[in-house]
């Protein structure tokens, strides 16, 4: 009874704006009444089965959203204080350049992000050592341009971005290319860089082409430095390398 009150009601409110005398015909036609009422249920059911069709929908895609979260590639974006606007890549956090002293010979030979917000431990963090001896430590010092490109000057801090590709599995730098290979996304290119030749041994890092600085002091205080890299011909073939040339740099993601 309840469902033949619901019918007639949408009937009336789909079919109520007519004429009095196509209301009289309708009412006298008990099977085009029928035929309305069963073409409105369908209509009604069409309408429930679509929200949940959409309900299904939101659904995974939450799901997909949050699965995202928990894979992608990671990668360090050296010289930038953020990340590629590039559907998929998110900052983690963003940093300062750290690493060893250009002079000093131990020490860490890779470069971190070190990040703006330390969490520092407390002066009376319990570290032990024999009686006999004196503690050693290492060291870490910030990182400084080499050189001058666009708005950043010699001796500016370097700046670094950690960024989470999401829709990506594996990232790699590729050195002497602008491009990536196939199927591979561009996250950003530049210029390779280390330490200067004869210093202390570092990784080649990947700077990025437009750099930005940390807004400090530009006095020369040394540090974990950063040198454009050339190339040099012998067993380096030239060509397709040229003698002396500065090397491009890429960072791709797949």
């Amino acid at each position: 009874m309840k469902f033949t009150v619901f019918s007639l009601s949408l009937f009336w409110f789909f079919f109520g704006t007519g004429s009095t005398e196509e209301k009289r015909l309708l009412l006298n036609d008990p099977q085009q009444m029928q035929s309305e009422i069963h073409a409105l249920q369908q209509e009604v059911e069409h309408f429930r089965v679509q929200k949940q069709e959409m309900a299904d929908l939101k659904q995974r895609f939450e799901l997909l959203e949050s699965s995202s979260k928990k894979s992608g590639s990671i990668y360090t974006r050296w010289g930038k204080h953020s990340c590629p606007k590039l559907n998929g890549t998110e900052l983690v956090y963003e940093g300062t350049a750290g690493g060893s002293h250009f002079l000093e010979k131990g020490n860490g030979a890779n470069t971190l992000c070190l990040p703006h917000d330390p969490e520092l431990l407390p002066d009376h963090f319990p570290l032990s050592s024999n009686p006999l001896t004196t503690l050693g430590f290492g060291h870490i010092y910030g990182g400084e341009y080499e050189f001058s490109l666009r708005n950043m000057v010699k001796n500016d801090d370097v700046p670094c971005a950690v960024c989470h590709a999401k829709m990506a599995t594996s990232s790699m730098m590729i050195p002497a290319k602008q491009s990536c290979p196939t199927g591979w996304s561009k996250q950003y290119s530049g210029l390779l860089t280390s330490n200067y030749y004869s210093y202390s041994t570092l990784e080649y890092l990947c700077v990025d082409e437009d750099p930005d600085f940390i807004e400090r002091s530009r006095q020369n205080e040394n540090g974990r430095l950063f040198y454009p890299v050339k190339t040099v011909c012998g067993s380096l073939p030239c060509p397709p390398y040229k003698n002396d040339s500065l090397v491009s740099c890429v960072v791709c993601t797949i």
